[in-house]
Protein backbone atom coordinates (compact mmCIF):
# COMPACT_ATOMS: atom_id res chain seq x y z
CA UNK A 1 0.00 0.00 0.00
CA UNK A 2 2.83 2.33 0.91
CA UNK A 3 4.56 1.71 -2.42
CA UNK A 4 1.30 2.38 -4.29
CA UNK A 5 0.97 5.75 -2.55
CA UNK A 6 4.61 6.52 -3.38
CA UNK A 7 4.02 5.62 -7.04
CA UNK A 8 0.91 7.81 -7.15
CA UNK A 9 2.82 10.72 -5.58
CA UNK A 10 5.72 10.33 -8.02
CA UNK A 11 3.35 10.14 -11.01
CA UNK A 12 1.46 13.19 -9.72
CA UNK A 13 4.70 15.13 -9.31
CA UNK A 14 5.86 14.15 -12.79
CA UNK A 15 2.51 15.18 -14.31
CA UNK A 16 2.54 18.47 -12.39
CA UNK A 17 6.12 19.21 -13.49
CA UNK A 18 5.28 18.32 -17.09
CA UNK A 19 2.21 20.55 -17.11
CA UNK A 20 4.20 23.37 -15.51
CA UNK A 21 6.93 23.10 -18.18
CA UNK A 22 4.25 23.02 -20.89
CA UNK A 23 2.62 26.20 -19.48
CA UNK A 24 5.99 27.98 -19.31
CA UNK A 25 6.64 26.99 -22.93
CA UNK A 26 3.27 28.42 -23.99
CA UNK A 27 3.97 31.67 -22.08
CA UNK A 28 7.39 32.00 -23.72
CA UNK A 29 5.88 31.38 -27.16
CA UNK A 30 3.23 34.04 -26.51
CA UNK A 31 5.90 36.58 -25.47
CA UNK A 32 7.95 35.73 -28.56
CA UNK A 33 4.92 36.21 -30.83
CA UNK A 34 4.11 39.59 -29.25
CA UNK A 35 7.72 40.76 -29.63
CA UNK A 36 7.80 39.58 -33.26
CA UNK A 37 4.62 41.55 -34.06
CA UNK A 38 6.06 44.70 -32.44
CA UNK A 39 9.26 44.27 -34.45
CA UNK A 40 7.28 43.92 -37.70
CA UNK A 41 5.32 47.09 -36.88
CA UNK A 42 8.54 49.05 -36.27
CA UNK A 43 10.03 47.68 -39.51
CA UNK A 44 6.94 48.85 -41.39
CA UNK A 45 7.20 52.32 -39.85
CA UNK A 46 10.88 52.47 -40.85
CA UNK A 47 10.08 51.48 -44.42
CA UNK A 48 7.47 54.24 -44.65
CA UNK A 49 9.65 56.99 -43.12
CA UNK A 50 11.57 59.49 -45.24
CA UNK A 51 12.97 62.75 -43.92
CA UNK A 52 14.49 65.14 -46.47
CA UNK A 53 16.50 68.32 -45.76
CA UNK A 54 15.08 71.33 -47.63
CA UNK A 55 17.34 74.23 -46.62
CA UNK A 56 19.76 75.39 -43.95
CA UNK A 57 20.70 78.77 -42.52
CA UNK A 58 23.46 79.88 -40.16
CA UNK A 59 22.53 82.84 -37.92
CA UNK A 60 23.88 84.89 -35.00
CA UNK A 61 27.50 84.84 -36.13
CA UNK A 62 27.54 81.04 -36.35
CA UNK A 63 25.86 80.33 -33.01
CA UNK A 64 22.50 79.21 -34.43
CA UNK A 65 21.78 76.77 -37.23
CA UNK A 66 18.31 76.29 -38.66
CA UNK A 67 17.52 73.39 -40.97
CA UNK A 68 14.15 72.69 -42.55
CA UNK A 69 13.29 69.00 -42.92
CA UNK A 70 10.30 67.69 -44.85
CA UNK A 71 8.49 64.48 -43.97
CA UNK A 72 8.23 62.85 -47.39
CA UNK A 73 7.30 59.45 -45.99
CA UNK A 74 3.96 58.05 -44.94
CA UNK A 75 4.65 57.81 -41.20
CA UNK A 76 3.80 60.49 -38.65
CA UNK A 77 6.85 61.58 -36.68
CA UNK A 78 6.88 62.81 -33.10
CA UNK A 79 8.69 62.07 -29.83
CA UNK A 80 11.48 64.46 -30.77
CA UNK A 81 13.16 63.84 -27.42
CA UNK A 82 13.87 60.31 -28.73
CA UNK A 83 15.62 61.64 -31.85
CA UNK A 84 19.37 62.06 -32.18
CA UNK A 85 21.12 65.07 -33.65
CA UNK A 86 24.84 65.07 -34.40
CA UNK A 87 26.65 68.19 -35.54
CA UNK A 88 30.07 68.00 -37.22
CA UNK A 89 31.59 71.42 -37.76
CA UNK A 90 34.66 73.63 -37.78
CA UNK A 91 35.01 76.54 -35.37
CA UNK A 92 36.66 79.92 -36.01
CA UNK A 93 39.84 78.53 -34.46
CA UNK A 94 39.73 75.71 -37.07
CA UNK A 95 39.11 73.00 -34.49
CA UNK A 96 36.84 70.18 -35.60
CA UNK A 97 33.85 69.48 -33.36
CA UNK A 98 31.63 66.40 -33.40
CA UNK A 99 28.79 66.74 -30.91
CA UNK A 100 25.64 64.80 -30.09
CA UNK A 101 23.13 67.41 -28.97
CA UNK A 102 20.15 66.81 -26.65
CA UNK A 103 16.62 67.90 -27.53
CA UNK A 104 14.79 70.54 -25.45
CA UNK A 105 11.16 71.68 -25.66
CA UNK A 106 12.12 75.32 -25.15
CA UNK A 107 14.52 77.69 -26.87
CA UNK A 108 17.81 75.80 -27.07
CA UNK A 109 20.74 76.66 -24.85
CA UNK A 110 24.36 76.01 -25.78
CA UNK A 111 24.76 72.71 -27.62
CA UNK A 112 21.05 71.87 -27.65
CA UNK A 113 18.40 71.62 -30.35
CA UNK A 114 14.65 72.02 -30.62
CA UNK A 115 11.71 71.77 -32.96
CA UNK A 116 11.23 75.48 -33.71
CA UNK A 117 7.98 74.86 -35.56
CA UNK A 118 6.07 72.55 -37.87
CA UNK A 119 4.64 74.04 -41.03
CA UNK A 120 2.75 73.12 -44.16
CA UNK A 121 5.30 75.41 -45.85
CA UNK A 122 8.10 76.70 -43.63
CA UNK A 123 9.38 79.18 -46.24
CA UNK A 124 6.08 81.07 -46.24
CA UNK A 125 5.40 80.47 -42.54
CA UNK A 126 2.13 78.61 -43.21
CA UNK A 127 1.65 76.70 -39.93
CA UNK A 128 0.44 73.14 -39.59
CA UNK A 129 -3.29 72.76 -39.04
CA UNK A 130 -3.66 69.03 -38.44
CA UNK A 131 -2.34 67.32 -35.29
CA UNK A 132 -0.20 70.12 -33.81
CA UNK A 133 3.21 68.99 -32.63
CA UNK A 134 3.33 65.97 -34.94
CA UNK A 135 5.32 66.03 -38.17
CA UNK A 136 2.76 64.54 -40.53
CA UNK A 137 3.54 63.42 -44.09
CA UNK A 138 4.06 66.46 -46.32
CA UNK A 139 4.78 68.84 -43.43
CA UNK A 140 8.06 70.63 -42.74
CA UNK A 141 9.86 71.07 -39.42
CA UNK A 142 12.36 73.78 -38.54
CA UNK A 143 15.17 72.29 -36.48
CA UNK A 144 16.99 74.97 -34.51
CA UNK A 145 20.43 74.25 -33.06
CA UNK A 146 22.53 76.46 -30.81
CA UNK A 147 26.27 75.78 -30.87
CA UNK A 148 29.13 76.73 -28.61
CA UNK A 149 31.80 77.19 -29.89
CA UNK A 150 30.23 78.72 -32.97
CA UNK A 151 30.59 77.64 -36.59
CA UNK A 152 33.60 79.22 -38.24
CA UNK A 153 33.53 81.45 -41.32
CA UNK A 154 34.00 79.83 -44.75
CA UNK A 155 33.54 76.30 -43.42
CA UNK A 156 31.64 73.27 -44.66
CA UNK A 157 29.84 71.35 -41.93
CA UNK A 158 27.31 68.55 -41.53
CA UNK A 159 24.17 68.06 -39.46
CA UNK A 160 22.71 64.55 -39.13
CA UNK A 161 19.37 63.84 -37.50
CA UNK A 162 17.91 60.43 -36.68
CA UNK A 163 14.30 59.60 -35.83
CA UNK A 164 13.06 57.20 -33.19
CA UNK A 165 12.71 54.61 -35.97
CA UNK A 166 16.41 54.86 -36.83
CA UNK A 167 15.88 56.77 -40.07
CA UNK A 168 18.47 59.47 -40.59
CA UNK A 169 18.92 62.47 -42.81
CA UNK A 170 22.05 64.58 -43.27
CA UNK A 171 22.66 67.96 -44.78
CA UNK A 172 25.71 70.04 -45.55
CA UNK A 173 25.84 73.48 -43.92
CA UNK A 174 28.16 76.15 -45.22
CA UNK A 175 29.03 79.47 -43.71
Amino acid sequence: MESLITVILVVTLILFAGLNIFQETLDAQDALTTTWQEMEEISGDRARTMLTPISSTVKSNGAIVEVIFKNEGATKLADFDRWDLVMQYYTDSASYEIDWLPYVDTYPGSNQWTNAGIYVDAATGLPEAFEPGILNPGEEMVVQVQLMPTIGMTTTNMLTIGTEYGIQASTIITR
